[in-house]
C-alpha cells in the first residue's frame, strides 16, 4: 500500500495519486476448537495508474481481497460490469464479494436505505477477487479529470472552468472498444506484478458488456503474457447484431420470443395450447416456433401468402401473451421495450426490461416511449449505489470526495467502436475473440451464463451465437451454458445466486 504523502510544496496545479486503504477483516464460518483461527482477507481498495508511452493517463479504482495467507496455487479472478458506463458494484455486491446487498428471495428490491449482509455464496470460498471499474466508472477517473479536481480549489474560477472544457477530448480515448480493452488487459498486468500474482491462475469474469469485454480479452490476455484458467460471461452482450432489432434483419427477433414466451407464461398471459404447459416444454415449442415458423415469415415479409401471415401472427400473439391486433401491427418485430408495456397493461403495470418476472406501477400509460421507471433498475440502483459507498467509506474507511459513478450516462453516449472500417459499421461482435481465445488456451473453460427473462440480452441469443462458431468438438467441450431463474442480474435471486457460485467455482476455483 502507498506511504501516507506529505503535503506538497508545489504548487497546486501538480498531479498527486489519490490514497487507497489497505485493511485485514475475517472471513468465514467460526473455526470449530479454541486453538483454531478464524481466516482473514487481506483487502485493498485503491487505484492503479494506467500510462501511455509512459505518461499517466487514467487512475483505475479496483478492490481486491486476498485470501491470508497467500498462496502461489490460491486462484485469482478479475471482475468487471458492462454499460459501457457501468462500475463493477454490480458483481461486488450482488453475487460475488464477501458482502452483498439484501434482496427478496426472488430478486426484488427491499425498501430503502440498502442493507449489506454477509454473503454464504462468495466466490472467495474458492478464488481471490479483484473488481475492477474501468474510466468513467466507479472512482476512476483520468488524469486530467483528478488534475482538475486537485486544482479547482485554488484556481481562479475562469481557468478551472476552461480546463472543464477541455475534459471530454481528454476522457474520448478511454471510451472505446479496442483502448478499453488495452486498459484493462494492462491494468490485469500491472495488478498482478504490484502484488506478485503471476504464478496464479488467473480467471476473468463480466457481466453485459462486461460479459462482451470477456471475449475480447480471451484474446489480448495471452498477448500480454496472461494465460487464464477460466472465463465466466454473465448475461453476455456477444452478438450486437442480435440485439436490437430493425425492419430489415431476423436475429434480434428471433432471439426475443422465447423469453417473451416464458414471461407470458409466469404472468399467467400465454393462451391457446400454450397457458397450460409447464416452463420447460413451453420454452422448447418457443425456441422451435422462433427458428422453425417465424424466421422464414420474417425473412419473405409480405411474400408470405394472407392465410399463412394471419395463422403465424395469430400463433404468435398466443405464445407471448399479447393481443393480435397488436402483433398485426408491428408483423411480429415486437420490441422489447414493447412488450414489456404492453404484457400487463389491463392491470397498469409493467414488466421490467432486465427481468420481465418483476413488475411495477405504469404511471403513464398515455404516452409513448418508456417514461415510466423500469421496475428492474429503479429500485436496485439506489441500493447498489448506497451499499458500494457503505461498504468502501464507512467498513472500510477510504477517504475520497469523489462521486461513485454506478452507471455512467456520459461514458454510454460517447463510447465509440474503433474498430470500425472504411464508411459502413461493421458487425459488432466478440465471438471471433472467442474462438481465437478457445484455439490458444486448450485447457481454458467458458462459462455462458443468462437469467430465463432477461429481455435485453436474451438467453437464446448467446445460445444461437455459440452454435454458430463452428468449433472442433474439444474445443466446443470447452464451452458451457447454464440458464437461472431470474433476469440480468439473476443472481439476486437466492437459489439463482447459490447456482451461480456451484457453476463458477467449477471454472475458477483450485
Amino acid at each position: 500500500m502507498p506511504q501516507p504523502q506529505t503535503p506538497s510544496t508545489e504548487p497546486s496545479t501538480c498531479y498527486r495519486t489519490p490514497i487507497g486503504v489497505e485493511r485485514e477483516i475475517p472471513w468465514g464460518p467460526e473455526p470449530a476448537g479454541a486453538k483454531r483461527t478464524r481466516a482473514s482477507l487481506k483487502v485493498h481498495a485503491d487505484w492503479l495508474l494506467v500510462r501511455e508511452c509512459g505518461v499517466p493517463t487514467a487512475e483505475v479504482f479496483f478492490t481486491s481481497y486476498q485470501l491470508e495467507p497467500r498462496t502461489p496455487d490460491r486462484p485469482i479472478t478479475f471482475l468487471f460490469n458492462g454499460g459501457p458506463g457501468a462500475a463493477s458494484a454490480f458483481l461486488h455486491l450482488g453475487t460475488a464479494g464477501p458482502r452483498r446487498i439484501a434482496f427478496s428471495p426472488t430478486g426484488r428490491a427491499l425498501p430503502p436505505p440498502a442493507r449489506l449482509v454477509d454473503n454464504a455464496e462468495s466466490w472467495l470460498a474458492f478464488t481471490d477477487l479483484v473488481f475492477v471499474d474501468p474510466v468513467g466508472t466507479g472512482f476512476s477517473r483520468t488524469v486530467a479529470e483528478s488534475k482538475l479536481e486537485q486544482q479547482g480549489v485554488d484556481a481562479e474560477e475562469d481557468k478551472t472552468a476552461k480546463r472543464a472544457k477541455d475534459l471530454p477530448d481528454a476522457k474520448k480515448p478511454f471510451f472505446k472498444v479496442k483502448r478499453d480493452i488495452d486498459v484493462l488487459a494492462e491494468f490485469v498486468t500491472q495488478w498482478l506484478s504490484r502484488f506478485k500474482r503471476w504464478e496464479s491462475p488467473v480467471s476473468i469474469a463480466g457481466e453485459s458488456y462486461g460479459g462482451f469485454r470477456v471475449g475480447k480479452l480471451l484474446r489480448a490476455l495471452p498477448d500480454r503474457g496472461v494465460g487464464l484458467r477460466g472465463a465466466i460471461m454473465v448475461s453476455p452482450a456477444i452478438d450486437f447484431l442480435g440485439i436490437g432489432g430493425t425492419d430489415y434483419d431476423l436475429a434480434p427477433w428471433i432471439n426475443t420470443v422465447p423469453t417473451m414466451a416464458l414471461a407470458a407464461l409466469y404472468h399467467k398471459r400465454a393462451r391457446g395450447p400454450f397457458a397450460e404447459m409447464k416452463a420447460d416444454a413451453l420454452r422448447a415449442a418457443a425456441e422451435e416456433f422462433a427458428e422453425q415458423t417465424l424466421a422464414p415469415f420474417l425473412l419473405r415479409g409480405e411474400r408470405t401468402p394472407a392465410p399463412e401471415r394471419s395463422r403465424i401472427l395469430a400463433t404468435f400473439a398466443e405464445l407471448v401473451g399479447l393481443r393480435t391486433e397488436l402483433v398485426d401491427r408491428y408483423q411480429a418485430r415486437i420490441p422489447f421495450e414493447i412488450f414489456a408495456r404492453e404484457l400487463l397493461r389491463d392491470d397498469g403495470l409493467l414488466c421490467g426490461l432486465y427481468d420481465a418476472a418483476i413488475t411495477g406501477p405504469n404511471v403513464f400509460p398515455d404516452r409513448e416511449g418508456s417514461p415510466s421507471p423500469d421496475p428492474t433498475l429503479a429500485g436496485i440502483m439506489a441500493a447498489f449505489t448506497g451499499g458500494i459507498n457503505a461498504l468502501l467509506r464507512t467498513e472500510l474507511g477510504l477517504s475520497t470526495d469523489r462521486e461513485y459513478l454506478l452507471l455512467g450516462e456520459e461514458v454510454h453516449k460517447l463510447w465509440q467502436d474503433d474498430g470500425m472500417t472504411e464508411y459502413y459499421r461493421r458487425s459488432l461482435d466478440c465471438a471471433d475473440d472467442i474462438r481465437y481465445g478457445l484455439a490458444t488456451n486448450s485447457s481454458l473453460t467458458l462459462l455462458v451464463c443468462h437469467g430465463w427473462y432477461d429481455l435485453v440480452t436474451t438467453y437464446f441469443s448467446s445460445e444461437r451465437s455459440i452454435s454458430l462458431l463452428r468449433l472442433p468438438p474439444e474445443l466446443r467441450r470447452q464451452i458451457s451454458l447454464k440458464n437461472y431463474s431470474g433476469g440480468h442480474m439473476f443472481y439476486s435471486w437466492d437459489k439463482s445466486r447459490k447456482a451461480l457460485a456451484k457453476d463458477v467455482a467449477a471454472v475458477a476455483g483450485a
